[in-house]
């Protein structure tokens, strides 16, 4: 008789319901997909899909996904000595957004390479280093190191030589931009664009802003780039288009404030919330204004 050991496979990776191409139907936020070397991430309407004979957990998308929305994928386990990275061996590439987080997490300052693999590496790290200079941070050095000679046709020295290396960390860091945020507390990763002359204060980008990156109330219209993780959310509810936000790296960032007074329309007799003092006329009724229906 033969018998049949069952073997349970690992769940595959998902794209979770937390995700905001699913909760808003003209969602723009494409922030996995452009980190993903394989194109193994495709949007429809209302969804987002791992097409998982394509992906290969490299775990990029982890480090890039504003609401944490990706499920079941683990970031890859690195080796680390002296705080240095220490890439011996071909593996998955680092992304500038993981960089960072060994940047803060372990206090990593630099990145021992095997020669043979520094061209791989080293966009990312020249790409690293330059937000790191904007952040003020010390930048990553560079050290390039020969692969270990081994003796393949002796396997006791093989093995004598693993004994005597000095055993290196691993670890792995924490994912999502909330993580790096709480690394960087300070520093702001985008900017939010505000067009005051097209924005009619209707408080929606607020409503829709899962940071309280965007806050609307007692008169004041706020705006903290240092909490938003750019998913583009306020951007897409925004019918004026009104704002904008595009990734930008900050030093210190301040909060914005804006202005705004309670106004009632002597047209429609309704209240709005309106940039001047003495507005007479609400954003609705301007436009119906402007088309000659007033």
């Amino acid at each position: 008789m033969r018998r049949f050991i069952r073997v349970e496979l690992p769940p595959e990776p998902v794209i979770n319901d937390k995700c905001v191409r699913k909760r808003l139907k003209n969602s723009v936020c494409d922030s996995c997909a452009q980190v993903c070397p394989v194109d193994a991430i495709t949007f429809d309407t209302m969804d987002a899909v791992i097409n998982n004979q394509l992906c290969y957990q490299c775990g990029n998308c982890l480090f890039s996904c504003p609401v944490d929305a990706i499920d079941n994928i683990s970031p890859h386990e690195r080796t680390y000595q002296n705080n240095h990275l220490v890439i011996s061996h071909d593996e998955p590439l680092a992304s500038v957004e993981e960089l960072l987080v060994w940047h803060k997490q372990y206090q990593i300052d630099g990145i021992e390479i095997a020669e043979p693999l520094v061209d791989k590496w080293l966009p990312v790290l020249a790409a690293l280093n330059l937000k790191l200079k904007t952040l003020q941070e010390p930048v990553w050095q560079l050290i390039m190191t020969q692969p270990p000679e081994v003796d393949s046709g002796r396997r006791l020295m093989f093995f004598r030589q693993k004994l005597d290396e000095v055993p290196l960390n691993k670890g792995q860091v924490r994912t999502g931009l909330n993580a790096r945020k709480q690394f960087y507390p300070q520093d702001s990763w985008f900017h939010i664009e505000l067009d005051p002359e097209s924005c009619i204060l209707c408080g929606a980008c607020a409503k829709v802003c899962d940071e309280q990156a965007i806050t609307f109330g007692d008169h004041q219209f706020n705006f903290d780039e240092k909490r938003c993780t750019g998913c583009m959310s306020c951007q897409v509810v925004c019918f004026p288009k009104s704002i904008q936000v595009k990734p930008h790296v900050a030093k210190d960032s301040e909060p914005v404030t804006f202005q705004y007074y309670d106004a009632h329309c002597e047209r429609c007799r309704l209240p709005f919330s309106a940039w001047q003092q003495n507005e007479r006329l609400c954003p609705i009724c301007i436009q119906h204004k402007k088309q000659g229906w007033l």
